[in-house]
């Protein structure tokens, strides 16, 4: 096989390349294809190690791998190889909180924050797992757990659903499982945790000095019991003596289990977590049990908050409120817009800012999403001159108690990213000191100097229609929010860092202590996808009047029948959707070559520049479709400059209404004057290749010409309201 490497064309970097954290029990897939283990990494470049070839090691650079992962070529699977990861045994491959149902995760993050609640309160000396003191505990958890609830809403507002409170033996059962698979969520579903065998085989070692050796092998990933250790140390103590006695020494004292153990307790306790479990669960812990407020690591923990931008403000001190129409005022005036950020506690960095005129679980969900990944592309939107280019996966998510952090969506997606969510005490501002300095620092240094200068290309040369001025105005904040940010603010020095800037934090904290990628295109995909219903014909599932086939996706169709399957979309790429199956999402690719990279609001455009220049639109061929595609572009690149950050967030209604108006009787043109089949090679790529593939294809119910199989027709394609 060709090596993965020869593939590779690095262009020449024009900022620091980032050097990305991989851990010893990841899994690396290079176009998903070869598997890799890490082996180590040093200054060039990491050393992977292939799974189906264990003595051939490669070697790549940073700027190599860097490629790779821009290029959606390289995923990664956290943890995969990880022994406590293989005590979640469950029926299929679900291994996400987001595979699970509404109803399932909105339990297991139930069950998670009891959990949670009990580990902090446990390591405070405020509980043990007695059945009384556990009792207590349960007691004081559930109501604060209620009291968060109630104070996220106005009196009569609204009910709130009480669970019944687990029985300390049920709490003690959670906690085990929790605890032997590393802190992981998914050890909390039903029918999920199968442990294995937990009598590992056990280490040996000498009377002070003998004891802190042993005490020491404690801190291993064999997990020996300090009984164990102790069995061991009394018999490496025997053999000891057995060899003194001969040579005329002093017999060595066999130590108390008490003595013994109070060793093993002096050991430090995040040394001995991380080599019990892994690095990852003992930070979780850590985070769990402290708060997390003493960070170093860049991506450590973000700080999520959210401001309301005074945007009628902002346009009287510039004197254009005068210039605006009473309808213009009244729209801005009935609009309350808000700038929901994240920001990097360690080098304060603001990693996603989003303006949103209404605060809900997906603007909590979409500024996560924005933290993770590149926005190097915003920041080149408003004419930035450095780039916006701190992404990762984090650690812990700290914000307050409003409903957008509190829904379950929020918590799945942290969770699915590995991070723990975190909600400062009430009634103690100053864990939330950081953002609240972020939006006093951007009052002070952007809004208050804002004038009519600014918005002299939006109003005053009148480029776009009177209907369209307000949203424009808050399009126009937006871009200079993101200049802001990035040129201003993360290049002045800032006191919190003791004058350093938060450019200069991120280069050199993230160099020291490097940060874990973001997740790949499908795994960002299935995690922050806006999710529809559609059902499974012989043609795949439909879109936006586009096909998405595989043979995997015709094999599910044998199971789901009739019924409709949730799909994933990713609102900014319909070169792939994800499909619900029982062992979690399914990465399908769209029939037609060219989608790739094709925004929603692109093709929609498309479609509408289609519909004024044809009458037919129920069939049209690949040829005019594409050129139209080409043709909006320009034009679609521009009108998502001019959005920036206050694009409109997509949701599952809005993609529903789209496909009824515009796409309802949409299709290509088939056939060999028409366009390409259904499943020929250059539409399936690597799917269906061969005659093999299609007759496989064929015998589990699908169509290799694209004509009906004795199957449902085009109206089963999506569920109607």
């Amino acid at each position: 096989m060709t090596n993965a490497i020869q593939t590779i064309h690095v262009e020449p970097a024009a900022y620091p390349t980032p050097r990305w954290r991989l851990e010893a029990h990841d899994k690396v897939t290079v176009d998903r294809e070869i598997d890799y283990v890490p082996v180590s990494d040093d200054e060039s470049g990491h050393v992977l190690r292939r799974v189906d070839n264990p003595n051939l090691c490669e070697r790549f650079s940073h700027d190599e791998f860097e490629t790779l992962r821009r290029e959606g070529r390289v995923s990664i699977s956290r943890g995969f190889y990880l022994a406590t990861k293989a005590k979640l045994q469950s029926p299929g491959d679900v291994s996400r909180i987001t595979d699970l149902s509404n109803d399932q995760q909105i339990k297991v993050l139930w069950q998670k924050s009891i959990c949670d609640g009990f580990l902090r309160m446990e390591s405070e000396g405020a509980a043990n797992r007695s059945d009384s003191s556990m009792a207590m505990a349960i007691a004081n958890i559930m109501a604060k757990l209620l009291a968060t609830q109630f104070a996220n809403g106005r009196c009569g507002s609204a009910d709130v659903a009480v669970k019944r409170p687990p029985s300390p033996r049920t709490l003690r059962r959670w906690l085990r499982r929790y605890e032997a698979c590393g802190y992981n969520a998914m050890a909390l579903v039903d029918a999920y945790h199968r442990c294995g065998d937990r009598h590992t085989t056990r280490l040996g070692a000498d009377e002070k000095a003998l004891m802190q050796e042993f005490a020491e092998k404690y801190a291993s990933s064999r997990r020996p019991t300090k009984a164990s250790l102790l069995r061991d140390l009394h018999g490496e103590i025997e053999k000891r003596n057995a060899d003194r006695k001969k040579g005329g020494q002093r017999r060595l004292v066999k130590p108390s289990r008490k003595a013994f153990e109070h060793v093993i307790d002096a050991l430090d306790p995040f040394h001995v977590e991380a080599g019990r479990t892994s690095p990852e669960a003992a930070r979780k812990k850590f985070y769990i049990v402290r708060g997390g407020l003493d960070v170093i690591r860049p991506f450590e923990r973000l700080e999520f908050d959210e401001s309301k931008i005074p945007l009628q403000a902002i346009l009287m001190d510039a004197g254009l409120w005068a210039q605006l129409s009473p309808e213009e005022r009244a729209e801005i005036g009935r609009a309350r817009y808000w700038l929901s950020v994240a920001v990097d506690a360690a080098t304060r960095c603001c990693v996603a800012a989003l303006l949103v005129e209404k605060l809900s679980a997906s603007t909590a969900v979409a500024t996560l999403e924005m933290a993770v990944n590149d926005k190097s592309a915003y920041a080149a939107a408003a004419g930035c001159s450095t780039p916006w280019d701190m992404c990762g996966t984090l650690e812990t998510a700290a914000q307050d108690s409003g409903s957008q952090f509190l829904s379950h969506e929020y918590w799945a997606a942290n969770t699915d990213l590995g991070s723990e969510v975190i909600f400062p005490p009430a009634g103690m501002p100053q864990m939330r000191a950081r953002n609240e300095r972020f939006f006093r620092s951007m009052n002070k240094g952007l809004f208050s100097r804002i004038d009519g200068q600014t918005f002299e290309n939006v109003v005053i040369k009148g480029d776009y229609d009177s209907e369209a001025r307000a949203v424009l105005d808050v399009a126009e904040i937006g871009r200079m929010i993101v200049r802001w940010i990035v040129d201003v603010y993360h290049n002045t020095p800032h006191a919190g860092l003791g004058g350093e800037t938060p450019r200069n934090a991120w280069l050199r904290l993230s160099k020291t202590y490097r940060v874990m990628p973001p997740p790949d295109v499908d795994v960002s995909r299935h995690i922050f996808g806006v999710t529809i219903e559609r059902k499974i014909g012989n043609e795949g599932v439909r879109v936006l009047g586009l096909r998405y086939q595989s043979l995997e996706l015709q094999r599910l169709r044998r199971d789901a029948r009739l019924k409709p399957v949730l799909v994933r979309i990713n609102p900014a790429d319909l070169g792939y959707v994800s499909v619900r199956t029982n062992e979690g999402w399914l990465t399908v690719p769209c029939q037609r070559p060219g989608f790739d990279g094709v925004s929603v609001t692109r093709w929609l455009e498309a479609e509408r520049s289609l519909r004024r220049t044809n009458a037919n639109m129920a069939k049209l061929s690949e040829p005019i479709v594409f050129q139209a595609l080409q043709d909006i572009q320009e034009m679609s690149d521009a009108a998502t400059k001019r959005a920036g950050i206050a694009s409109p967030l997509l949701a599952s209604a809005d993609i529903d209404a789209f496909e009824r108006s515009h796409f309802h009787s949409f299709e290509f043109a088939r056939g060999p004057e028409g366009g390409p089949v259904v499943l020929d090679e250059h539409t399936l790529g690597d799917k269906v290749t061969d005659t093999a593939d299609v007759h496989a294809f064929e015998e589990i119910g699908g169509s290799a010409t694209g004509a009906p199989a004795n199957d449902v027709g085009d109206d089963d394609f999506f569920v109607e309201d």
